[in-house]
């Protein structure tokens, strides 16, 4: 463990439990366009979501659509960061893809209903159509997975002990970042989790003795 956690470009937010989730989103709401919160469950990924959205994007156009005559709607809002959870290559989405919702006007592409559209990181423009709607959730915060081959100008880590929580995923999480990083939580959990041996080392693959019985049968050595 280095004597300060806060360091050039890296700054520690020493916070409590219980207010994990008002950091985050206050931390967030300084610099909305550049930054990704990276969460190690989906409980803590949900919630930091719901309540970014509450804090940055309350008032934006929510996302609405007609399916067999009856009229639904995901709160989901223009202005909102958007992630997709599943793969289409059909339409030039990957499980993990970022963009912003930045249209919920509703269209006919093609002869196909759109309901909006998604703008990308890369800058291309999905349109939203039914075969999505099930792959579409708030982006605001992401967990580690989803964030794995992606790096991000300014990231918050939130730091919670856990079965997840190992030193590699502490290691992955903060090296997502190109510029800056804001590492929220406490420092007696911090030391827990980079001192601990990654779970990818205790995997019983059983391999070495697998290998070596079968030197032995063969007679090598």
């Amino acid at each position: 463990m280095p004597p300060s956690l806060s360091v050039g470009a890296i700054t520690f937010h020493e916070t409590p439990p219980e207010r994990l989730v008002d950091k985050c989103k206050t931390l967030y709401a300084e610099s909305a366009h550049n930054t990704q919160i990276i969460g190690a469950t989906k409980a803590l990924v949900g919630e930091l979501n719901v309540e970014s959205q509450r804090l940055i994007n309350p008032g934006g156009q929510r996302l609405e659509f007609t399916l067999h005559g009856d009229d639904f709607y995901l709160d989901l809002r223009v202005g909102d960061p958007i992630l997709f959870t599943r793969n289409n290559y059909n339409i030039g989405i990957q499980n993990g893809s970022l963009g912003l919702l930045s249209s919920a006007e509703r269209n006919v592409q093609d002869g196909q209903k759109t309901f909006g559209i998604v703008t990308l990181d890369t800058g291309e423009e999905i349109a939203i159509t039914e075969d999505v709607f099930d792959c579409m959730e708030l982006g605001y915060a992401i967990t580690l997975h989803k964030a794995q081959g992606s790096q991000f100008p300014r990231i918050i880590v939130v730091v919670q002990k856990g079965r997840i929580s190992d030193r590699a995923w502490l290691y992955t999480a903060i090296t997502r970042a190109e510029i800056e990083v804001h590492i929220v939580g406490q420092v007696s959990d911090f030391a827990t989790i980079a001192k601990s041996v990654s779970n990818a080392n205790l995997r019983a693959s059983f391999l070495r003795e697998l290998l070596e019985e079968r030197k032995r049968d063969s007679g090598v050595g």
